[in-house]
């Protein structure tokens, strides 16, 4: 029964140790886990941020230029009558400031390019009907359609080289659409002007336009890396999708996590452990509170405790309780003659003898040196102490021995059964306790 009872115990810590250990590396993954999450947050708002300003300084490079396109489709709006020498002399003044960026400011009659500023190296666009440019053909019909801004690029042009160009409709009041006015931006100015926002915002951009939506036209996917971030830029007008990664790659915090992890996971494993050893200390010392540290026999402390709970239970139910009092005969004489250890080894066997002797629901106690009590709880009657008394002296004549010593062990064995005998627990060791100094004297007499 101590040992069933013993085992479970042992199981029970286990499990609780096991499940503590489960629950705080939970908590600790859960910790983490928020923690990493955190820093990734940090990491992509400042990515943000830095995108916040890439984006808006790309935006004041687009609607700078779209600002000068309105303001020539202003004075042709006034001036329906294009006069080419005061045009030039107007857009010399406009475009002193950005003449680096423009190449060059068209106006399209319908959908045919009928004037180009600067004439130098335009002048082959002059009469190309726009319409039937692959490449351009579709924004020309857009803008003729919708009568909304539009800007694309990079495309080629038709004079040679790439561009991006802003086109805006010109709708006179009295007739509706006449035409376009256009802006071609240098594609290589507008490119570096790109490469040294990103490289100021600190950045590995990839930009697609509205025309081709899976192969970037500024950088590549294989350069911004796994896990970028994607934005857009004025979709009523730009229309870019952007992507954006770090300039020095994203964190990599995989040693720290991993790190993270194993300290949890050590924590959690060391609390466990502690657990474990807190109540296998607890049950440790209630086993040594009630039991006999040699024999591992219950001790004389535990039997108050005991017997007033099998006396009272005895007592609801109108039970029988025998008691079993036995003591070693001539134990003192084997203390004397082999020493102590082999004194405390035939303590043992005997605890071992008795163990053997009694059923799951009897208790067996050490109350001191060579003294030992049995307690049944739940007996017929006096019967059952006798044939108990008859196993034990078997038991001790064929089953006791001791390795390496021939020593043979008698016993003194007494009862008494509640509540025939006593009502209490000294009574009842009272009467016990005489009948087995009585057999003791017995047998001294017959072994003279």
């Amino acid at each position: 029964m101590d040992q069933n009872k013993g085992l479970f115990k042992k199981k029970l810590a286990i499990l609780i140790s096991v499940a503590i250990t489960f629950f705080l590396l939970m908590v600790f993954l859960l910790i983490i886990g928020m923690l990493m999450n955190s820093i990734k947050q940090q990491e992509m708002l400042k990515a943000t941020d830095k995108f916040i300003n890439f984006k808006s300084r790309v935006e004041r490079l687009i609607f700078t230029n779209e600002t000068l396109v309105q303001g020539f489709e202003a004075y042709l709006l006034m001036n329906p009558d294009l006069d080419q020498a005061e045009a030039e002399i107007y857009m010399d003044k406009l475009l002193s400031k950005n003449e680096n960026q423009i190449r060059n400011i068209g106006v399209i009659q319908d959908t045919t390019i009928i004037w180009n500023y600067p004439k130098e190296g335009n002048a082959a666009a002059v009469g190309v009907d726009l319409s039937m440019v692959e490449g351009q053909k579709d924004l020309v019909l857009k803008v003729k359609n919708e009568l909304e801004p539009v800007l694309q690029g990079p495309v080629d042009l038709v004079q040679g080289g790439t561009g991006f160009i802003i086109r805006l409709p010109i709708i006179r009041p009295e007739t509706g659409y006449w035409g376009q006015i256009s802006i071609v931006l240098n594609g290589d100015k507008i490119i570096e002007e790109i490469n040294a926002y990103a490289a100021d915002a600190g950045l590995k951009v990839a930009i697609f336009n509205d025309q081709n939506k899976r192969v970037p036209f500024y950088g590549a996917m294989s350069i911004v890396g796994e896990a970028p971030l994607g934005f857009d830029i004025d979709p009523d007008f730009i229309n870019w999708q952007v992507v954006v990664s770090p300039k020095d790659g994203w964190q990599n915090n995989q040693l720290i996590f991993e790190g993270a992890i194993l300290f949890a996971f050590l924590i959690a494993a060391g609390a466990g452990q502690l657990t474990y050893r807190v109540l296998k200390t607890n049950d440790q010392l209630r086993i040594m509170s009630s039991h006999d540290s040699l024999t591992g026999l219950f001790n004389r402390h535990y039997l108050n405790e005991y017997q007033a709970m099998v006396l009272a239970a005895a007592k609801r139910n109108n039970r029988h309780v025998g008691f079993i009092s036995m003591d070693l005969n001539h134990f003192k004489k084997i203390n004397d003659t082999y020493g102590h250890n082999v004194g405390d080894l035939v303590l043992v066997e005997t605890a071992r003898v008795l163990k053997g002797c009694t059923r799951t629901n009897e208790a067996v106690f050490r109350l001191g040196g060579d003294e030992f009590l049995i307690i049944m709880p739940d007996i017929e009657d006096g019967t059952v102490l006798q044939q108990t008394r008859e196993r034990l002296i078997k038991s001790f004549k064929d089953d006791f021995h001791l390795v390496e010593y021939p020593c043979k062990i008698a016993v003194s064995i007494g009862s008494s059964v509640f509540p025939e005998d006593g009502n209490n627990i000294d009574a009842l060791l009272q009467i016990a306790d005489e009948e087995m100094y009585a057999d003791k004297k017995q047998q001294q007499l017959t072994q003279a």
